[in-house]
């Protein structure tokens, strides 16, 4: 067996954890836990709950999912050398299931690590754990972005926004950071002039920023001192909506997949009247949107948006003014949506319950300057129904966010805050 010492040599040797703090790296190296494989032998199988990290002491791991071609993405075939890390969704909010398996080529030993404690243990050690964090959250997500071929990673690192009114600085959001993997339903949650749409129009590309810079599948797309990069592969739905007056509903729909020459006229249309149907709008194609109610506009946004294949579809109260009833029929259709396609989501609103019912994962953000207070994750099966607010666990997380945005929202009040995002 090893020692603390030896363990902690073997840490250092990995490209991601030699980085952590000096206390972490021995605590890691304490709480490590030795175990020994036949060759044979599954550390875990592809979608196994992923709650371990490991890192290879000696022996040879083998990926039978990756390719040869992949290696480029920095997933290897075969560990072998010693201190390499490998399980990275471990170290993952939510701890999400295996991408792909690990597999013992030969006997192996290798140490073990809690990932829900380690990520504790980042977030307290502050900024250099928090900026540790994100480096793994970034190589989990072009993992799977290679196993899977899932896009739609966005990174946004340290980012700060200043408005400047009237000639007085305004501190709109400040050294904000957020991970959102591909696929992911990711909802922000925060008291009014916190910066969500501040922050949501910087990823959109719509907003220059002051400080960090914002990646979407590790290519930069905002950064100070550069014009930002808008495209279609961020589609934004607005609370008040965006669909041309002029052009039918049909015409609204297959305008994008056309233009971006992803499909034929006969292709987008049946595409469009498929979609159509999903949310129970099948007779609406020749109308105009002035001829149909708001709640119907809002699911043929919400399907357009879906037609032009973005990576990130980006929602800024989408829902807001709709009347209880027509709201929740939008929800349940941009559930069906997302359950038949899964796309990265970040959706801002102001509604907690909302914001659970349809998120993986709900973060509040402090009252201005904007950045994220806490992260509350949302472990409710899919696909939902409505009863499911009516859970005792979705009315535990409804109060747990209700509690963090109160508290942001009285010290908003306190401040005489105005609204600015």
């Amino acid at each position: 067996m090893l020692s603390v010492d030896e363990k902690l040599t073997l840490l250092r040797l990995s490209s991601f954890l030699g980085k952590a703090p000096p206390r972490i790296l021995r605590e890691l190296a304490e709480k490590a836990e030795e175990r020994a494989y036949a060759r044979g032998d599954f550390v875990y199988a592809k979608t196994d709950p992923a709650t371990d990290f490991y890192v290879l002491i000696d022996g040879r791991i083998g990926h039978p999912e990756v390719q040869a071609t992949q290696e480029q993405f920095s997933v290897a075939q075969e560990l072998t050398t010693p201190g390499q890390l490998f399980g990275f969704a471990a170290l993952v909010q939510g701890m999400p299931n295996r991408l792909m398996s690990a597999r013992c080529e030969q006997r192996v030993r290798l140490l073990a690590i809690n990932g829900q404690w380690f990520q504790s243990a980042c977030v307290n050690e502050g900024r250099a754990g928090y900026e540790l964090l994100q480096e793994l959250a970034r190589a989990f997500a072009g993992h799977e972005r290679a196993v899977l071929n899932r896009a739609g990673w966005v990174s946004v690192r340290n980012v700060g926004k200043i408005y400047d009114p009237l000639g007085k600085s305004v501190v709109a959001v400040n050294d904000c950071s957020i991970e959102i993997r591909p696929g992911e339903f990711c909802a922000i949650v925060g008291p009014s002039g916190c910066g969500k749409s501040t922050l949501l129009n910087a990823i959109a590309g719509f907003d220059s920023l002051t400080d960090g810079v914002i990646y979407l599948d590790g290519e930069w797309i905002n950064r100070p001192g550069a014009k930002p990069k808008p495209g279609p592969d961020r589609i934004v739905v607005f609370q008040n909506g965006a669909l041309f007056p002029w052009a039918t509903i049909k015409e609204n729909l297959i305008r994008g997949p056309l233009v971006q020459r992803r499909m034929n006229y006969d292709m987008a249309l049946e595409r469009a009247r498929e979609l159509l149907a999903k949310v129970g709008l099948s007779n609406v194609e020749n109308l105009y949107p002035r001829t149909i109610s708001s709640g119907m506009c809002r699911r043929v946004e919400i399907i357009r948006a879906v037609l032009n294949d973005p990576r990130v579809i980006l929602m800024d109260e989408p829902f807001r003014g709709l009347d209880a009833l027509t709201r929740s029929i939008a929800q349940n259709s941009l559930l069906e949506l997302y359950d038949m396609a899964p796309k990265t989501i970040l959706f801002v609103t102001h509604d907690l319950e909302e914001a659970i019912y349809l998120a993986d994962r709900v973060l509040v953000m402090t009252s201005r300057p904007g950045r994220i207070k806490q992260t509350i994750q949302v472990n409710l099966p899919r696909p939902r129904a409505t009863k499911l607010v009516t859970s005792p666990e979705f009315i535990r997380r409804k109060e747990e966010a209700i509690e963090a945005v109160h508290e942001e929202a009285v010290r908003a009040f306190e401040a005489g805050e105005k609204e600015f995002a």
